[in-house]
């Protein structure tokens, strides 16, 4: 099978050659090969040459296309920082009250640095998509990008307080029309997967009541939008998940991301069949600070535990960090042609 029939196979539960292994590289790539995520987020063209190398010199089944995780808000002109791993969120958020929610630009994404990840995707739709899985980022999800826009401290307090749960669900469905805007143009590029990162959706910052009231709605809108287009999406959860674990397998996604900190087993056994899952390879103690002897252990029993059945991805819990050694991803990829055999 090629990368992309196994992937796809995975994804939609049928039983592929052996189970795909799509480590979340693509930032980690940028650095390894002499590169940044600030230079990348305005040079598509640069990121696709280096997710082609990197595909060449490890031969993961997909690509992850994405730079950074506040690619939208900074587009909306949010104010960002630039620092040795990429863009963080500057100090001044870009809505001092909800009400601003009615003076939000929305750009087309084509005029903004968007447009790079855009560019990224059709080059590498062009060069690999009938071969490799692409997933094309559409950067933050609603209720993380919502917090982007409005200041972390600022977003949870209005959270927590509910003063104005219309004000905070129109905002919501905003960012949420945003990112299909975003992923109608990255599929057109020829991403197979559109994708989103959600990470304050997590049970680690949120409770499950809170998810099923602000979160999830606009999660199982967005997925029925992309199903309706024949298409796939994914969604990125960082953290502890558990809370709120069979509400994301209820959003109507093709996959769901998880971390480290959420138990395999247990994700395994409420995804089963329904959610395909990728992850969860613990980025810090073991894809950076391991060995590759210890990555092939993590590798094996998750991919023992899950076969004969399909519906998972090999993968780290999250994006890697640029320090996490080269032998260690050629690990969890052999681990794969090893151990996921069916």
């Amino acid at each position: 099978m090629t990368s992309l029939e196994r992937s796809l196979r995975a994804i939609h539960h049928q039983q592929p050659d052996r189970v795909p292994v799509i480590p979340q590289a693509h930032v980690w790539a940028l650095y390894a090969y002499g590169s940044s995520s600030q230079e990348c987020m305005y040079d598509g063209a640069r990121y696709a040459e280096i997710q082609l190398q990197a595909w060449r010199d490890f031969g993961w089944d997909g690509i992850f296309i994405a730079t950074d995780s506040i690619a939208v808000a900074h587009s909306l002109g949010l104010e960002v920082h630039y620092t040795d791993v990429g863009a963080v969120p500057g100090s001044k958020a870009l809505l001092k009250s909800l009400r601003e929610v009615e003076q939000l630009h929305w750009p087309d994404p084509r005029e903004t640095r968007l447009n790079e990840w855009i560019t990224a995707t059709r080059i590498l739709a062009r060069e690999l998509g009938d071969q490799v899985l692409i997933l094309g980022r559409a950067d933050a999800g609603a209720f993380s990008l919502a917090a982007q826009l409005r200041g972390m401290e600022d977003w949870l307090l209005d959270v927590a307080l509910e003063e104005q749960p219309a004000l905070m669900h129109t905002l919501l469905e905003r960012c949420n029309h945003y990112s299909l805007w975003f992923a109608d143009l990255l599929l057109e590029a020829g991403a197979h997967v559109v994708t989103i990162g959600d990470g304050l959706a997590s049970g680690s910052v949120v409770s499950a009541r809170v998810y099923e009231r602000y979160i999830f709605p606009h999660h199982y809108a967005l997925a029925q939008a992309i199903r309706q287009r024949n298409a796939r999406l994914s969604i990125h959860v960082c953290g502890n998940i558990v809370p709120m674990l069979s509400q994301l397998v209820n959003t109507g996604a093709h996959i769901l991301e998880f971390d480290s900190p959420t138990d395999f087993e247990m994700a395994w056994q409420e995804a089963r069949g329904k959610i395909c899952l990728l992850g969860n390879v613990d980025v810090s103690g073991i894809m950076t600070r391991g060995t590759p002897a210890q990555v092939e252990a993590e590798c094996r029993w998750r991919l023992e535990k899950v076969k004969p059945a399909s519906g998972y991805i090999l993968s780290s819990g999250c994006a890697l960090s640029p320090d996490a050694p080269a032998e260690n991803l050629h690990a969890i990829v052999e681990s794969a042609r090893r151990y996921g055999q069916y």
